[in-house]
């Protein structure tokens, strides 16, 4: 079942709608799993996504085979997007989509969602210690920051398309000083056709060296639960929507 609620968010003082999947299979003997997305508007329904259609995550845990795990989707806004998945500044200026000086908001928003959500979570349904976090593009930028921020907190990390661009030497510097456990899960994914721009023609590799560079700098901090993917597709919900149960096998699977 799909139910909604609302939270205070403190990067800008005001309710932000969660959307929480509660498969209704959780009991104090058999709690659920959590986990946790950004970008709730594009998850669920197909009619409410920015592209022609959502994640489709509760398929996609049918089609893992999944039936303890809950899903709480956190909305974006509107305006303060960029803002809030970027712990840190841009300095990129695109032509068709002017973003610089945007970002810095993103420690407040990663701990709203570990001091603040999660816990309002656990006091609503039966759940286990297993936390993850996905999400795609600027929301993949946030969770692997989360995975820096809380390394103990999260057992695994859906990276879809990182958009690290955004800072991707400030990104870098502090992934390869931060500490991980070495037991957390990170599925890293990336399209062979993805861009965010069209000023910007080099962009499907630019994309495509992003993932490349979080998967080789996981690596070499020596964690083994890694799965790396380059497929074929567009930065789009409909490559992602095709990855997800993928995800979710090989983070429960990692357990």
């Amino acid at each position: 079942m799909l139910k909604t609620f609302e939270m205070i968010i403190p990067t800008t003082n005001t309710l932000r709608t969660l959307r929480v999947f509660d498969p209704e299979t959780c009991s104090e003997t058999r709690p659920c799993d959590i986990l946790l997305m950004h970008d709730a508007q594009n998850l669920f329904d197909d009619t409410m996504s920015y592209h022609d259609v959502s994640w489709r995550v509760i398929e996609g845990l049918e089609k893992a085979k999944v039936t303890h795990m809950i899903i709480v989707g956190i909305d974006n806004s509107p305006t303060e997007r960029m803002n809030e998945y970027s712990p840190y500044e841009t300095n990129i200026e695109l032509k068709d989509r002017f973003i610089k000086g945007t970002g810095g908001k993103g420690f407040i928003y990663i701990d709203f969602i570990a001091n603040d959500v999660l816990p309002e979570i656990k006091s609503r349904y039966h759940t286990s210690e297993n936390y993850y976090m996905a999400g795609s593009s600027m929301g993949a930028y946030i969770s692997m920051f989360a995975a820096m921020r809380y390394p103990d907190l999260f057992k695994g990390i859906g990276c879809f398309s990182i958009a690290s661009w955004f800072n991707e030497v400030k990104f870098l510097n502090d992934l390869n000083r931060s500490s991980f456990n070495l037991n957390t899960s990170f599925f890293i994914s990336v399209g062979d056709q993805e861009t965010s721009s069209d000023d910007v023609k080099e962009f499907p590799e630019i994309y495509i060296n992003n993932s490349k560079h979080v998967y080789e700098t996981l690596e070499k901090k020596g964690l083994k639960k890694l799965s790396f993917n380059i497929v074929k597709g567009k930065h789009n919900e409909r490559q992602w929507m095709t990855l997800f149960p993928d995800f979710i096998n090989f983070i429960t699977k990692s357990k």
